[in-house]
């Protein structure tokens, strides 16, 4: 199962324990952004269960100030389903939770601040 690990970039280090027990059974790839906070933290998961890690960087050459929202579709499109670890008001994470209704992914959301993580299940 590809799974999508996204959200905001003013995640701690700490979320790694978190993110890490919200993966699921069968997870063969990880597909993220490969900005800092989540997605970082999503390359160091993959690496530690060695699976396969794909990050898609937006193409600013190609699709200029839009690009950042070109690659959440594009990493919403290649997932089987997406985990967001969102602080509420992440503008990017927001949009590829959008993308995930728009293209019927399941996909959870965790909300996530300095104290505690609330769960939204969607799938």
């Amino acid at each position: 199962m590809k799974v999508a690990i996204i959200g905001s970039r003013n995640a701690e280090e700490d979320m790694y324990d978190v993110i890490l027990s919200k993966l699921p059974k069968g997870c063969s790839q990880i597909i993220s952004g490969g900005a800092t906070g989540v997605d970082t933290l999503a390359k160091k998961i993959a690496n530690r269960l060695n699976i396969k890690y794909t990050c898609i960087r937006p193409r600013y050459q190609k699709y200029g100030r839009n690009a950042p929202l070109v690659r959440n579709i594009d990493i919403v499109k290649s997932a089987d389903c997406v985990l967001a670890f969102w602080d509420g008001r992440s503008k990017g994470t927001r949009h590829a939770l959008g993308c995930c209704i728009k293209l019927g992914k399941p996909f959870k959301i965790f909300l996530i601040n300095q104290r505690n993580i609330r769960t939204r299940n969607v799938f």
